[in-house]
Order: structure tokens, then C-alpha cells, then sequence
């Protein structure tokens, strides 16, 4: 299926193919030390690492699974394994990666979709599915947060998800966006309707944050939207020179909304991904941090498809002929697709984070 850019200011994924052998975990990917705490991650493609299955042929919504996704990857020993798509939406590690590092794990969790029933690894466990939304997905087999949060509350119910993995435990509640890029906020012309929609999905998240914690959960993360309007999928009609600013300010009123009804909450951190996105993607020109030099290109993606309607990973009729083009040096450039950061940009994303990140989740 085919994903659109948003209307108002909020749109999201991209999804990939192109062929090559998905890779089964790393042994030991998922090992958890003595003092780390369990993870569970909640959302959409921005933490999916796995969820979204595979599909031969490969389509837009399984594109996470085959070349260029994963190309810069690296295996447990820290040899590089180019060409070893893992379900991720980039070409290595994404921000539940680098939070799991910052908790005493290898890496995210490992997904709900490639685990046994019945089981759940020591670390944890990613509900997050690419193309899920708050109250609706780009996809009717995709589940929504709810859906998620339920699947999380019958493992802890059943004893699947024990209580001393919940007694030491942080969740991450990762959504980008994907609510206005379908029919949610097409049509809404007035202001009242607008912010009425996006009221209806930041209670939403308020609610399932407040029944993750009343499961046992001792810490929630929950991201704020990104600056929409600096994706490719934006940015690319202007030849990548400029933000959409009336999709940032969109993506402002979700923030502005969420930051009212997580106010009054304990044991739940608001993660600043704008801020820290915005940083980085749209400063001033010739201005901006250490953090904002490293990357030549900050509005267009390393992977770019060669139509406006086509996506990172496509392929013609013949395997052999490819509707994208894929950079040299992906270190140098934020985002990887029309959608989604680069390791590179995750990282330094996840740099600035960091610091705030690691002292909610140790104090008492």
C-alpha cells in the first residue's frame, strides 16, 4: 500500500523492498546484563524491528527486510554484514537501539512477532509495528497503540511477562505521525476540528501510558513528534532546500497537546525528539551545533527513489532493475529515507538525549 504525505503537518513512514535473506537474531543480540532493566517499546516503524513480516515478492510495507535496508550493519562481534536487512527502517540501528544501549542491553528488544509464544526474552520485548498509529493505522492488519498495549497486558496477565522483569522495567512509546497522514486530519478545514482530532490522539496516548504503568511499568518514555515538514517526503518538492513549516507547526500543536496531558503524570518523560530533530535539520544557514556539521545533506535521504510515488528499495519488473538510487557515505547524510534517520542521524539524535534520558530512568 501506498503511503501519502500527511495534510496538515503530520505524515510518516516509508516502507521498503528489494531482495535479499532476512538475518535471524545475533546470538547474544539480545543479551541483558546483571543491572540493566527490561525494555518494552510500543509504536510504529520509528522502534518496528521486526514486526511487519517479510513478503516475496518485496512490497512498500515490507521493504524493511531487504537491500539497502541494513546495509551498514554489524554483528555482535562488530564485523560489518552489508546487505543484512533486520525489519528496521534504516540501514542499521534506530532509537530503540540506542536507548537500549543506554539501559544495559545490546539492542531493542527483540520483536513480538518473531518471538514463541509464550515466551518473552530476558530483555524484554518490541510491540512497535511499522505503519501502526495511535487510533488508526495505514493498515487494518496493523495494530493500533491499544492493540499493542493490549497484546503487552495478556502477557503480563498470564505470567508470560513475569513481575520482576516488570519490577526494573521502562517502556518507550514511539509515534511519528502516522494519524495525520491518512484520513485523520483530511478534511478538517477549521482550527476546532483540527485540534479536536489531536486531542482525541494525545488522550490516547495519555491512557495507554496510564495502563502501562498501572500493569507494573516503573518508567514510561513517550516521543513528541518530529519536525514533519523536514523529511524528504516534504522537503523534496522544494529540492530538498527548506522545511514545510506549516507541517512543523502541526507537528507543534501535537507536542503542545501532549505536553498538557503528561503534565500531572509521575514516572513519565516526555523524549524531545523535535527539538532534538530540529537541531540538526533546520537551523539558520551557516549556524547550527557540531552535531548538525557532520551531515552535508540534512533534507535529503541517502536512499532516494527515482519517482515521487515510489520508495526507497523499489524494483522494476526485473529484480535487476532498481527505482533508487543509495549514497556513498551514509554517515554524512540524517535521514535515510523520505522518512526515516540514518544510524548516523539516530545517533546524533540520541546524543543530545541521552543525558536527560539516563537520569529520569535512574532516579528513585
Amino acid at each position: 500500500m501506498k503511503l501519502l504525505p500527511a495534510v496538515l503537518g503530520l505524515v510518516l513512514l516509508v516502507l521498503n523492498p528489494n531482495g535479499v535473506e532476512a538475518r535471524p537474531a545475533p546470538t547474544g543480540g539480545h543479551e541483558k546484563k546483571p543491572s540493566s532493566a527490561t525494555f518494552f517499546v510500543f509504536g510504529d516503524d520509528f522502534a518496528d524491528n521486526g514486526n511487519l513480516p517479510p513478503t516475496d515478492p518485496v512490497t512498500q510495507m515490507s521493504r524493511q527486510w531487504a537491500y539497502p535496508y541494513g546495509s551498514n550493519y554489524v554483528d555482535a562481534d562488530g564485523f560489518p554484514r552489508p546487505n543484512t536487512p533486520s525489519g528496521r527502517f534504516s540501514n542499521y540501528k534506530i532509537q530503540s537501539d540506542f536507548i537500549a544501549t543506554m539501559l544495559g542491553l545490546e539492542e531493542a528488544p527483540p520483536a513480538h512477532a518473531l518471538t514463541a509464544k509464550k515466551t518473552c526474552d530476558p530483555s524484554g520485548m518490541t510491540f512497535a509495528t511499522g505503519g501502526a498509529g495511535v487510533l488508526q493505522s495505514t493498515s487494518h492488519e496493523v495494530p493500533v497503540l491499544a492493540k499493542q498495549v493490549d497484546t503487552f497486558r495478556k502477557m503480563v496477565k498470564d505470567g508470560t511477562i513475569t513481575e520482576k522483569q516488570l519490577s526494573h522495567s521502562v517502556a518507550l512509546v514511539a509515534f511519528s505521525g502516522n494519524d495525520y497522514a491518512g484520513t485523520g486530519v483530511i478534511g478538517l478545514s477549521s482550527p476546532n476540528d483540527i485540534n479536536a482530532y489531536i486531542g482525541k490522539v494525545t488522550k490516547e496516548i495519555a491512557a495507554n501510558v496510564d495502563q502501562l504503568l498501572k500493569l507494573g511499568v516503573t518508567k514510561v518514555l513517550v516521543n513528541n513528534l518530529h519536525p514533519i515538514g523536514c523529511t524528504p517526503s516534504y522537503t523534496r518538492t522544494n529540492n530538498y532546500t527548506t522545511c514545510d513549516i506549516f507541517e512543523n507547526l502541526g507537528a507543534s500543536l501535537h507536542n503542545d497537546n501532549l505536553k498538557q496531558v503528561m503534565t500531572s503524570k509521575k514516572n513519565v518523560y516526555i523524549v524531545d525528539v523535535y527539538t532534538a530533530f530540529t537541531n540538526i535539520v533546520d537551523h539558520v544557514a551557516g549556524k547550527g551545533s557540531e552535531l548538525s556539521k557532520q551531515f552535508k545533506r540534512k533534507l535529503s535521504p541517502c536512499c532516494e527513489s527515482l519517482d515521487s510515488d515510489g520508495y526507497c528499495g523499489q524494483q522494476g519488473e526485473s529484480s535487476a532493475e532498481l527505482l533508487y538510487t543509495v549514497c556513498d557515505n551514509s554517515n554524512r547524510f540524517f535521514y535515510w529515507d523520505d522518512m526515516h534517520p540514518t544510524h548516523a542521524g539516530w545517533e546524533a539524535v540520541m546524543k543530545q538525549l541521552e543525558k536527560p534520558l539516563r537520569e529520569f530512568v535512574n532516579q528513585a
